[in-house]
């Protein structure tokens, strides 16, 4: 979703007029959030909202008339009382949901009104355990901003061409709910519980469950892959799949991937695949991938021999070192869309080397499993504009972490970073999402602040009493760049083979380590040193040693994302490569793909 040219200039300060604007719409949302949940089992019972509860009951009575207090009030009791939240203060709630059995009257109403349409999980990125939230149905009067981000992923045909959008529904398995009134044990609904992105294409559709044997039959209508190809669970066959069915329509338009990381790999398994791809198409015939055999016959129905394309193809070649070659692949592609911003950006060099100058690599928005948080404003400045159903708070860095600590949209301030939080229709209260942005301005038309993503809080690496942050350590190894060579991917461990311990960096390049790639353990020391006190205090101390860095196998990261991909039930969708690795597993896996060290 680009910004057009007629698209308004930022402000960099907010007037009277736009900041009556905020507070209206966020005394309207606030007001109906708390009415609407307050009559929730999460709302009475939670011990981070006793507080919350007892002013309100002070001022109107009953949660029955909590919309007769003014919003103002309202406002000023929630930010008085209200703490700051994390997962923990929900799980024992959330617990309801995966522990068997489920009775209706112990998980409806829980968090808000009815049962949820979907429970998401996220992806573990870091390896740590997964998150669950339950994820609701809301009426469409309160789904403006979340319609506009579906309409951003799945934009519509502008040229008569057709969409390659790579996305997954699957569900890891149905959570039945039991009706508690019935003399035997019925099952009353049955909840997906899923990827957070399948939960939103399958509501922006309506795809029930229930029909998924009919939907894998058919294809949504000028978009390149039947939906069968949307429920494998293999990552790496998913996106050999996509790759057949767009390569074999010479209309493809756009291509949307969600992470940037995942069209560098839909790029390279072209590549790697090219010759059994071309003569699928050419014959008319499904290649027996592994992992789609559950769903081949409905790919077959889909795919007719093109002798034509395939030789066409063949013309063009699979040389992706040639500038451009996505391009002479589908002539009239126009751009690719996936998320770009911060761990993504690695990729965007390479990302535009295949594409050329013509097409562009555009965000769709902002995400989070716990919900949608802004929308592209200025793709060339990578400025994102917050837009959202739920309400934001700011909670500026450097001041205590704590509720007195946080800020409204018309108090933030240009130029500054903030953790974003966020309290949800969803019955999320004040939640630390964990995200830092920087304020880059305001809308002049609503007032809403402009935003650029800069980093994960809390974060960061440590091999003694130090704290290096993600966003540090990302900065340090792009400032390597001409020295080591094209960085595709990388992250960091920590590397004990001797003492003091070390920063590991392990990197995945694109072609060969640079003439002075030898120097660059150095230059990562001195650049650390410089950018981070905390690390040039305790290296003085002689308890850290000069950074490491290891070359990965080419295709390491994707072989990562494939790895993880086959231990999550749901699927492929979310998966991310952390900047820092703690767990043994993870980083052990990646050690056995290690080629070389400089």
């Amino acid at each position: 979703m680009a910004i057009s040219d007629a698209a308004p200039l930022t402000v960099y300060t907010l007037t009277p007029k736009l900041a009556v604007l905020l507070k209206q719409r966020l005394g309207a949302l606030l007001q109906y959030l708390v009415t609407t949940n307050s009559k929730t089992i999460y709302y009475k019972e939670a011990t981070l909202l006793a507080d919350f509860r007892e002013a309100l009951a002070k001022i109107a009575g009953p949660p029955e008339v909590v919309e007769s207090i003014d919003s103002q009030v309202l406002l000023e009791t929630f930010s008085s009382t209200l703490p700051l939240s994390g997962y923990d203060d929900y799980r024992p709630f959330i617990s309801r949901f995966m522990e068997p059995p489920r009775y209706n009257s112990k998980v409806s109403n829980l968090f808000a009104p009815g049962l949820p349409a979907f429970v998401v999980t996220s992806s573990g990125t870091s390896g740590g355990a997964a998150k669950y939230l339950p994820k609701y149905r809301h009426p469409l009067s309160k789904l403006s901003s979340t319609i506009d981000g579906m309409k951003a992923v799945t934009p519509t045909v502008k040229h008569g061409g057709t969409h390659c959008i790579i996305f997954n529904l699957r569900y890891s398995e149905l959570l039945d709910v039991l009706d508690d009134g019935a003399k035997e044990a019925t099952v009353f609904k049955k909840i997906p519980l899923c990827l957070g992105s399948s939960a939103a294409f399958r509501s922006h559709y309506q795809w029930s469950a229930e029909n998924d044997e009919a939907l894998m039959a058919t294809k949504v209508p000028n978009n390149t892959s039947p939906l069968a190809v949307c429920f494998i669970h293999s990552y790496r066959t998913s996106l050999l799949m996509h790759a057949l069915f767009a390569l074999e329509d010479e209309s493809l338009e756009l291509i949307n991937t969600l992470f940037a990381t995942i069209f560098l790999d839909f790029v390279r398994l072209i590549e790697e695949y090219w010759e059994p791809l071309l003569q699928a198409i050419n014959d008319g015939r499904v290649p027996d991938f592994e992992g789609a055999e559950s769903v081949k016959h409905h790919l077959q129905s889909q795919l007719k021999p093109n002798p034509r394309r395939a030789t066409k193809l063949r013309a063009i070649g699979n040389d992706s070192s040639s500038p451009g070659w996505v391009k002479r692949l589908w002539p009239r592609l126009e751009r690719v869309l996936g998320n770009a911003s911060g761990m993504f950006g690695r990729v965007v060099p390479q990302i535009k080397h295949h594409l050329g100058p013509q097409v562009p690599i555009e965000s769709v928005g902002l995400t989070s499993s716990e919900g949608w948080i802004a929308k592209v404003y200025d793709p060339k400045r990578d400025i994102y504009k917050m837009a959202s159903d739920d309400i934001f708070e700011y909670l500026e860095l450097d001041r205590p972490e704590t509720k007195d600590s946080l800020s409204q949209s018309w108090e933030v301030e240009v130029g500054k970073h903030y953790e974003l939080i966020m309290t949800t229709r969803d019955g999320l209260w004040r939640y630390r999402l964990g995200d830092v942005v920087e304020i880059a301005g305001f809308d002049p038309v609503d007032g809403q602040p402009l935003i650029r993503y800069s980093e994960r809080r809390n974060v960061s690496m440590r091999a003694s009493g130090e704290f290096v942050t993600e966003k540090e350590l990302q900065d340090a190894i792009q400032a390597q760049d001409n020295v080591l060579g094209s960085v595709v991917e990388f992250t960091t461990v920590l590397d004990d083979r001797f003492v003091p311990r070390a920063y590991g960096f392990l990197v995945e390049l694109q072609g060969p380590p640079g003439h002075d790639a030898s120097t660059v353990p150095e230059r990562l020391h001195n650049y650390l040193l410089g950018a981070n006190d905390t690390y040039a205090e305790f290296f003085s101390r002689n308890v850290l040693s000069i950074p490491t860095v290891r070359i990965l196998e080419r295709g390491a990261f994707r072989s990562y994302r494939e790895w993880k991909t086959q231990s999550s039930p749901s699927g492929s969708g979310q998966i991310k490569v952390p900047t820092v690795i703690y767990n043994v597993d993870i980083r052990d896996w990646l050690l056995e793909r290690v080629v070389d060290e400089v």
